[in-house]
């Protein structure tokens, strides 16, 4: 599904994920340098810090068990999104728009889709390791190609059945929750066009 706006999630699910990340996994999560990259093909890449309360406003969107694969992954899409909330507030990445700019049109901040899915990955690997995905595990990025270019978008694998799922944000702009699509329907775009179709068939909510 896809979803534009959405809210904190529980004060208590971000209380009891503070202190699991506290006494298990702070260290390996190194919130003090997560890598983010923008301004086109990961032109600039920075260390961004985060506070453990920081991160678990984002991730206390999966500290409860979801309900089946499909909830949780929505419920990744709107952890990403406030992830890019956090960033944003900490570098030009909060003025990134939809899509690419107009050619010769420059903007600090701005993300291609090479920059989108490196960061999604990023966040989700995050999520992974601090123990919140029960159902999928992040895989390598997906692509697909058309005649003149070819888009990139970050991507999970459910554990039971294997289908892929695309957790594309290059649609949306910075801290909009992003689009998630089976990556077998992302792919199928007409070779004589461009990657950067939305060939989206979810409803918009």
């Amino acid at each position: 599904m896809r979803y534009r706006h959405f809210l904190l999630p529980p004060v208590i699910a971000i209380v009891s994920l503070i202190s699991t990340i506290q006494t298990s996994t702070a260290a390996e999560l190194n919130l003090s340098a997560i890598p983010v990259c923008y301004d086109f093909g990961c032109k600039q890449r920075v260390p961004v810090s985060i506070t453990e309360e920081e991160f678990s406003q984002a991730a206390g969107w999966l500290a409860e068990e979801p309900e089946s694969p499909a909830d949780e992954r929505e419920r990744i899409a709107k952890a990403v999104g406030w992830m890019e909330v956090l960033v944003g507030q900490r570098t030009p990445t909060h003025r990134d728009v939809a899509g690419n700019l107009p050619e010769g049109a420059e903007m600090p901040g701005q993300l291609d889709c090479i920059d989108e899915s490196r960061n999604t990955t990023t966040y989700m690997k995050l999520f992974e390791k601090a123990g919140l995905l029960r159902h999928h595990k992040v895989v390598e990025r997906a692509f697909r190609r058309a005649i003149f270019d070819v888009h990139w978008s970050g991507q999970l694998e459910e554990v039971v059945g294997g289908e892929r799922y695309v957790v594309d944000s290059w649609f949306q702009d910075n801290g909009k929750v992003p689009y998630i699509q089976p990556t077998a329907e992302w792919e199928d775009i007409p070779f004589f066009f461009t990657s950067y179709y939305d060939n989206g068939k979810q409803e918009d909510k």
